[in-house]
């Protein structure tokens, strides 16, 4: 006669029963733990916006301002902030140059802008950055001096880079030009400080600048009058214009033969 071993085997039982409830129960709370941060990150990325935090080098920017904006726009009135339409709404702002916009957790906008560097005025209406693009922003906000470029629609990059080569010619005899012309027929005239105009041509205007200032101090003794304008566009000498007096007409050429 063969004795079964019901102890051994209701103890079994009950391990495997406690262990299947184990399971059963950890399952549920593993799902129960998922769903619930699923649901607080959903309710994160839906939260308000309750502040914006802006960082920059602001020059002409003023940054209260721009904040207040910012926050006008888009804290408390939408739950769901795009950062590309932040970011795009700030591009368009006067002054503004790049952006750059990410939420952190857990109610806040942060904004780095970088501010727009004008170099020159355009055509008296909009400005030059120094990578030589246009944008436009109000010139009464202007907290510096700048020269005046000018010339025809899609000629600011050439304006500019001959600006440059100009200024860095004269700035090594203490002088600066302040406006800059391209003429409908490409030809340049510089504007210096001192009032004197530079009639340089189509061509060789680099070299004529440095004929101009190697002949200078010739030209300030050669009158007492203040010179006027200084016509380059000539094969070797110029001719000068001094500002003229009663009965006077104020001309002087030291060379006849001109070329364009």
């Amino acid at each position: 006669m063969t004795t079964q071993p019901q102890p051994q085997q209701s103890t079994a039982k009950r391990a495997f029963y406690a262990g299947l409830a184990f399971f059963v129960c950890a399952l549920v709370l593993l799902s129960w733990g998922g769903w619930t941060l699923k649901q607080y990150v959903g309710d994160q990325q839906t939260a308000p916006i309750e502040q914006v935090r802006l960082f920059g080098d602001f020059r002409h920017i003023e940054p209260t301002q721009l904040q207040r904006l910012l926050q006008q726009q888009y804290v408390g009135n939408i739950f769901r902030v795009d950062v590309d339409q932040v970011q795009q709404f700030l591009l368009q702002q006067p002054w503004v140059y790049q952006a750059a916009v990410r939420k952190q957790w857990p109610d806040t906008l942060v904004v780095v802008v970088t501010e727009q560097h004008p170099v020159a005025i355009w055509n008296e209406q909009q400005l030059i950055n120094q990578k030589g693009e246009l944008f436009s922003a109000p010139l009464d906000q202007l907290i510096a001096d700048l020269p005046v470029l000018t010339g025809p629609a899609g000629s600011e990059q050439d304006a500019l880079t001959m600006f440059r080569y100009v200024e860095q010619l004269l700035s090594l005899h203490q002088l600066s030009a302040e406006r800059l012309e391209l003429s409908e027929r490409f030809a340049w005239q510089v504007q210096l400080d001192n009032d004197i105009r530079l009639q340089l041509g189509r061509q060789h205007t680099v070299p004529r600048v440095q004929r101009f200032l190697d002949l200078y101090p010739v030209l300030q003794q050669h009158s007492e009058q203040a010179i006027a304008e200084v016509d380059l566009r000539y094969d070797t000498g110029v001719a000068v214009r001094y500002i003229p007096v009663a009965l006077s007409s104020g001309y002087s050429h030291l060379e006849q033969k001109r070329e364009a």
